[in-house]
């Protein structure tokens, strides 16, 4: 004799409700938008040879610290690569996969017009970052500025926009006291020196990214002794490279 398990019945009213909650629904299959940016690593290097007479008559050592000075150069070159690519040829950056460049009006990370930095238009930028969308065109990223970038010529009126003040009212209030760390470098002023620039976290929404040679990170010194002239010859090689591989966490503004 064989049994039959049977479904306990249920009222009408219950059997309504536990139909609306295992109601079948169709789970849609998504993807994961990704970015195509790239770049590519250069090769830098330089080669200074010292005479035996040069380093025994050398008192001050000004020839001993070679990896001090070649770290220094190797810095400064990184530096300049940088802001090379964050203004481009025109202030904009340089062109991204969609073809239209780092800051472009499409991208929303461009003020329609240049103004100094004050309260008006760091809010008009905080704005534009706070409303940007993810890869997909669709998910609020919320992005929250953290850096003001500018040049040398406008540290000061940089600090006093973010400077600390004791208001009557809160209508006086630098809602940007302790809420923008400011950054400056002269490079940028040989390019403008109006154009300034908000940027996000970016380990959260990288804008720039920089890369050695794997095993090999910084300037790489080797020596060796002279051997048509009595002394020592000194090699320094750098394996460097730099690129734009996002949009969405930086603003800039041409500034006026």
């Amino acid at each position: 004799m064989s049994s039959r398990r049977c479904a306990p019945s249920l009222p009408s009213g219950q059997f309504q409700i536990r139909k609306l909650l295992v109601n079948e629904r169709e789970i849609k299959t998504g993807s994961r938008a990704e970015s195509a940016e790239s770049y590519k690593l250069v090769t830098y290097g330089r080669i200074f040879a010292i005479t035996r007479q040069a380093f025994v008559n050398d008192d001050l050592g000004a020839f001993t610290d070679f990896a001090s000075s070649y770290g220094q150069a190797a810095a400064s070159l990184e530096a300049q690569v940088l802001a090379d690519l964050l203004y481009g040829a025109a202030g904009v950056g340089p062109d991204m996969d969609d073809g239209n460049p780092l800051f472009h009006s499409s991208h929303n990370n461009v003020a329609g017009s240049g103004a100094a930095i004050g309260d008006a238009t760091l809010t008009a930028g905080r704005l534009a970052l706070r409303q940007t969308t993810g890869l997909d065109g669709s998910t609020i990223l919320e992005t929250t500025p953290k850096y003001l970038l500018a040049p040398a010529a406008l540290e000061t009126t940089a600090q006093k926009a973010l400077a600390s003040i004791y208001p009557a009212t809160t209508a006086n209030a630098n809602v940007f006291t302790n809420a923008l760390t400011l950054l400056t470098d002269p490079r940028l002023d040989a390019k403008s020196i109006t154009r300034w620039w908000l940027f996000g976290d970016p380990s959260a929404v990288p804008v720039l990214e920089y890369s050695y040679l794997e095993g090999a990170a910084g300037p790489q010194v080797t020596t060796r002794l002279g051997w048509d002239v009595l002394g020592q010859e000194f090699r320094c090689v750098l394996d460097f490279g730099a690129g734009a591989i996002g949009y969405r966490g930086a603003y800039t503004n041409a500034g006026a």
